[in-house]
């Protein structure tokens, strides 16, 4: 099943900018093409497969940081009319995030977090 997502991501120069994701908005689908090291924005883009029109109705709502290598992850309040940002899954660093969703897809995971 397609899950979206919208995407805010905060630039080097701390600009945001705003993208959909059309195919695998799950956290597992997202969280592993986060940057191990420096990236510009359109290496971003590419690694998540990011869309430019926006998304009204997404699963999930990501906030990512190029500027201190930080996500937040958002389920979607679908009461309000556009949705929007609902309940705070998850908040931490690239790292943390990879740690508790990246493995996933493999089995290997660790839900204890």
């Amino acid at each position: 099943m397609s899950t979206h997502a919208q995407v805010d991501i905060v630039n080097h120069n701390n600009k945001r900018y705003r993208f959909s994701i059309y195919r695998d908005g799950y956290p597992e689908g997202v969280v592993p093409g986060l940057p191990d090291e420096k990236q510009d924005l359109e290496e971003i883009r590419r690694a998540l497969y990011l869309e430019d029109y926006p998304e009204t109705m997404p699963d999930y709502y990501y906030v990512i940081s190029l500027v201190d290598s930080t996500v937040e992850i958002y389920h979607a309040d679908s009461s309000a009319s556009p949705w929007k940002r609902g309940e705070l899954i998850f908040s931490g660093t690239f790292s943390e995030a990879k740690r508790k969703y990246g493995n996933r897809w493999r089995g290997d995971v660790n839900d204890s977090d």
